[in-house]
């Protein structure tokens, strides 16, 4: 027996801890989708060397696969207006995409100096 994590699971969690973010595909019309956002993310990466580990944080928003029209790809546009009632106000770029493989996925993404 199989379960059905997106209807037991990550659907539940984004009606409670989610919020309505605006997904702005490329050469699409831009739709609404619900995120859990984390500002802060740390993630360890290698020094060019390979000498020592470098750690950098970077803005992450939990998504169901299931809110897409189509899969997301890296240099779409997330616009996040707020966050748990507090304002954001930031346009974002998924800069890489990381599968959970239970039908959801973590968006990893960059600021847009606007």
């Amino acid at each position: 027996m199989s379960i059905d994590w997106d209807t037991h699971l990550l659907g539940p969690l984004q009606g409670v801890f989610g919020d309505s973010v605006n997904y702005r595909p490329m050469g699409g019309a831009a739709y609404d989708i619900s995120g859990i956002f984390d500002r802060a993310y740390t993630q360890a990466v290698e020094s060019l060397d390979g000498t020592a580990a470098i750690n950098t944080t970077a803005p992450v928003l939990g998504v169901r696969d299931a809110e897409f029209l189509i899969p997301p790809k890296k240099g779409e546009r997330i616009f996040i207006a707020t966050v748990g009632g507090r304002a954001v106000n930031q346009l974002f770029v998924i800069g890489d995409i990381q599968p959970d493989s239970h039908g959801g996925s973590l968006l990893l993404l960059n600021r847009v100096q606007q």
